[in-house]
Order: structure tokens, then sequence, then C-alpha cells
């Protein structure tokens, strides 16, 4: 009889894995470390991919309906027009805020004299009391031999400090540019050839693992691929939406920087939720600085333009483009902003969405092998 069949199989296979699962728990800190070090080494990667991840939605678009009739060089063409899509938007954006930006830093250097002349009055009516000066500077006791060795190495200090923040400033910009380059050329040559990386992927797949389980996981990556491109796309949409109610509704209520606040509210409304939240108080100090009360009227406009975009607008609009009911996607975001914060948001909602529809095609399928589902259905 042999030792080693499948009855102990299982056996053997279980004892393997409590003992990984012991050595790994046991040294969770090199394990963190070593992994800290591999997304450390392959980063320039993980941004490249990100990129063509967000340049492939434009890009299919272009090649799927603009150049659909061209026979060579269509790949390049939309690669090429997405980028300049991408750039441009990013352009227009930034020319719509900058100008504003700057009205709005004049607006408050203007207003900075006056509050200069009030603290000036002020210390003058506290100079204008002999008696209070008087007391005030008989309590002073000043040891100032003490003090200049303190400012002599606080200088020493803060002179060696911003030294090496300099040359630590200089180091990390100049790692930014190069993995940002990196990962470019490594987006750019993944969209050209992406037909080949997947097919070489497949190939791996079906190589090594069975076709059962090789055909699932093609089957689960183009369901992400279908839900994350569509999630983006309603996150775009929905930001739009948002940055031109605001627009519209600043402008009606005679609001100041309307334009400004409502494309910042816009951009920040990509992080899903709570995007805007984060927006509007940028908005709301700017408006304050004008008029208290028309801060007043700005939050109030805000709440009810954000009740309506996030419990109507928002879980229809995303929602509907990744194919997830409206209380999954709240529940989602506020699941996945526990757990991981921003990227938790924007990662939950897709994710979500390709769970609910691998659950729901699962259970569809117990329930028609069992002949219970036009019977559930129907009830």
């Amino acid at each position: 009889m042999k030792f080693y069949n499948k009855n102990t199989q299982g056996f053997f296979g279980l004892v393997a894995f409590g003992v990984l699962l012991y050595l790994g728990v046991s040294n969770i800190s090199y394990i963190l470390k070593a992994f800290s070090y591999l997304v450390s080494v392959i980063f320039p990667f993980i941004i490249g991919g990100c990129m063509a991840f967000i340049i492939n939605v434009p890009m299919r678009f272009f090649e799927t309906k603009l150049f659909s009739k061209v026979k060579k060089g269509k790949r390049a063409l939309s690669l090429i027009l997405a980028i300049l899509c991408i750039i441009g938007v990013l352009a227009l954006i930034s020319f719509l805020i900058l100008p504003e930006l700057a009205n709005t830093l004049y607006s408050l250097a203007s207003s900075i004299p006056g509050f200069v002349n009030e603290i000036k009055d002020f210390l003058q009516n506290v100079s204008d009391n002999p008696l209070l000066t008087k007391q005030n500077l008989m309590k002073i006791d000043l040891d100032w031999n003490k003090i200049s060795t303190e400012l002599m190495g606080f200088f020493q200090t803060s002179a060696s400090n911003i030294l090496g923040s300099t040359v630590s400033v200089i180091s990390s910009a100049v790692q930014t540019v190069v993995t940002f380059l990196l990962g470019t050329v490594f987006a750019v040559n993944a969209l050209l050839k992406k037909e080949k990386l997947v097919l070489q992927t497949k190939k791996l797949l079906y190589s090594y693992l069975k076709e059962s389980y090789a055909d699932r996981i093609v089957y689960i990556g183009n369901m992400c691929n279908q839900a994350f491109s569509s999630f983006l796309s309603g996150q775009c949409t929905e930001a739009v939406i948002l940055g031109t109610i605001i627009f519209i509704s600043m402008n009606i209520l005679r609001l100041p920087y309307a334009m400004l606040i409502a494309m910042f509210i816009g951009v920040t409304s990509l992080i899903p939720i709570l995007g805007g939240f984060i927006g509007s108080t940028l908005g709301a100090i700017l408006i304050f600085m004008v008029s208290p009360f028309k801060m007043v009227i700005f939050v109030i406009m805000f709440v009810v333009v954000q009740q309506i975009e996030g419990n109507l607008i928002y879980p229809h609009v995303v929602g509907n483009s990744v194919g997830l009911p409206a209380i999954w996607v709240l529940v989602a975001v506020t699941v996945g902003g526990n757990l991981a914060g921003v990227a938790g948001m924007f990662i939950s909602i897709p994710a979500c969405s390709v769970i609910y529809a691998l659950l729901r095609n699962a259970a569809n399928e117990r329930l028609r092998k069992k002949g219970l589902l036009e019977k559930v259905q129907n009830k």
C-alpha cells in the first residue's frame, strides 16, 4: 500500500498549508519589508499600468468609432488622439482655474492691508496705555546670553536641515520624473501591443492551469476590465454634471468665485461621494473672505445640491455604468472608504460590481439546476 495516495493527499496539503501559515505569521515583518521592496521596484510599471488603463478608455472609443474604417495606423492615431485629449482637458482646466485663482489671490492680498491696519490700531491702543505698558515691561525677565546661544544653535540646525531638505527634494523630484517617464513608455508600449500581451497572458494561464480554472480567470478578468472602464467613464461624467450644477447655482445666487469653485469641486468629485465636500470646504473659505453671509448661502446651496447628486444622480449615473444597484454603490463607497481611504473608494465600486455579477450568476445557475429560478423570480 502506498503511503501517499489520494486519501492522504488532502491531509498533507492541509498540514503544509498550516506550516506555511505559521511561518508567514511568525515572519510577517520580513514579508512586509519584502513586499514593500518589491512594490518600490515595480512601481514605475504599476504607474504605467494605471496610465495605460486610463488612456485606453478614450483610445478604444476612437479606435472603434472614429477610425473603425481605417486599415493601417489606426492604433497609433487613436493613441495619439487619446493622449492629446487628456492633455487638452488638463490644459483647459488649468486655463480656467489659474486666472480665477490668480484673481482670488490678488483679492485676498488686497484685503491683507486692512487686517494689518487693524492690528496696528490694536497695538497702538495698547501702547497708549502707559500703566499697562509699564506693568508688562516689569514682568519681562530676559536672559540674553541664553537667547543668543539658542538662536545660534537654531540657525545652525536650520541651515543643515535646509541643505538636507534641498538635496532630498531634488532627489525626490528626479526620481518622480524618471518614474513618470518609465511609466509613460511602458503605458505606450502596452497599449500598442495590448492584444499580444493578452494573448501571452492567456497562453501562460492555459499552460499551467486547468482549462476550467483558466476560463474562469479570463472571464473574471474581462468583467473587471469592463467594470473599471465603465466606472471611470461614469465618474468623469458625474464630475462634469456636479461642476455644471454648482456653477449654474452659484451664478443664480450671485455668489463669488463661481468658476473657480465649480471647477475645483468638479475635479475633487472624481473621488466618489465625498470628493465634492473637499472642494466645497475651500469654496466656503474663499467666500467667507468676501462675505460670511454669502458663505452661509453657499453652504446651504451645496448641501441641497449634494443631497440631490449623492442620492439621485450619482447612484444612477455611476451605478448604471457598472451595473450595480444604487444602494450597493453607497455600501461599496462606505466600506471601501473605511478600509482603504480614497483608494478604497475608487476600487470598491467596480470591485463590488464584479462580485455582485459573479454572485448573481452563480445564484441563478444554482436555482436553475434546482428548477427554482422561475419560482423565486415570480414571488
